[in-house]
């Protein structure tokens, strides 16, 4: 391995790493669905492939990784190999592109099973420079398949009905599975945004206490946010407790169904088990009902009530 490929590799670890952290934070460990992760290897293919445009100052390539023993790099060329009809009119298919150079046997069909699917894309790179020496580019096809891992998984787990939870509250994870941005700016109520967001830093630092005492208040702000957009505020009477909150949901307009009280005053009821002796496992699952339970509440009875406002 020479300094060129080995400086590419650095870049393009590095990229692949910062684009985990930025998805999955700094501070998580559980890089399962990452395949460059840890101590796994991979060998990296840039391979040059005809391009119709007649934009002529960059080069395609089509890029792909395979499970390997080490970290390495192959570059090849088969520009004039695929300035053929057939390969044009496959040419925006990744798929069929590898299907081609193997089925030609520019490839070996044993590549196949190899390749990380993530990690297949097209990039181009400018003319008559080693492409080794362009990190922009290097280090824009390892964040893209960083991401397709992300997405492949994530798509996986809501189609199985399982969002899992992670701990850091600006991780990309984290907004897709609460989308708690959407609420707050729905809501545009500084003090509930204040209050929630405290929560929130809170559940990022692992203080499941703080967390869920303060989840419990803003449950009971957003109720009162409810019901002022039905005029109906003033059946909570003087200091409201969640008692309060949960009778007026059952009067109308909102008119709680049994399952649904049940479910709410679950919630509060929640919000009182965690103290400071629990463990840290049940504390955060906790923290995580509640979250579900702020999330559900704000779907469907206050997003309704706001026709009302």
């Amino acid at each position: 391995m020479d300094d060129n490929e080995r400086e590419a590799l650095t870049i393009m670890k590095k990229a692949y790493q910062d684009e985990i952290a930025y998805i999955m934070g700094v501070n998580n460990t559980d890089f399962s669905r990452f395949y460059w992760a840890n101590k796994r290897r991979l060998k990296m293919y840039f391979i040059k492939i005809f391009d119709s445009s007649s934009i002529k100052i960059s080069e395609k390539y089509i890029f792909f990784a395979t499970k390997d023993t080490s970290d390495s790099i192959e570059i090849l060329d088969f520009e004039k190999e695929t300035h053929t009809f057939e390969f044009e009119n496959i040419s925006h298919n990744n798929q069929k592109v590898l299907n081609y150079l193997v089925s030609n046997k520019f490839l070996s069909k044993d590549i196949i099973p190899k390749i990380v699917p993530e990690s297949i894309n097209i990039t181009f790179f400018v003319k008559n420079f080693d492409i080794l020496t362009q990190s922009s580019v290097l280090s824009n096809c390892l964040k893209k398949f960083a991401d397709a891992e992300y997405k492949k998984t994530h798509d996986q787990l809501i189609t199985q009905n399982k969002i899992e939870k992670f701990p850091l509250t600006q991780t990309k994870l984290f907004v897709d599975t609460y989308h708690f941005d959407q609420m707050l700016s729905t809501l545009n109520d500084n003090q509930f945004t204040d209050e929630f967001n405290q929560c929130l830093f809170a559940y990022q630092n692992q203080k499941w206490f703080l967390c869920a005492a303060g989840l419990g208040s803003c449950l009971e702000h957003l109720m009162l946010l409810t019901l002022s957009n039905y005029h109906k505020e003033t059946q909570l009477g003087r200091n409201p407790t969640a008692k309060d909150y949960l009778k007026a949901f059952t009067k109308d307009p909102i008119k709680l169904e049994s399952r649904q009280q049940t479910f709410i005053d679950a919630l509060f009821r929640l919000r009182n088990s965690v103290d400071h002796h629990n463990s840290g496992i049940t504390s955060k699952r906790i923290c995580d009902t509640l979250l579900d339970g702020i999330s559900d509440v704000f779907n469907e009875y206050y997003v309704p009530s706001m026709k009302k406002s």
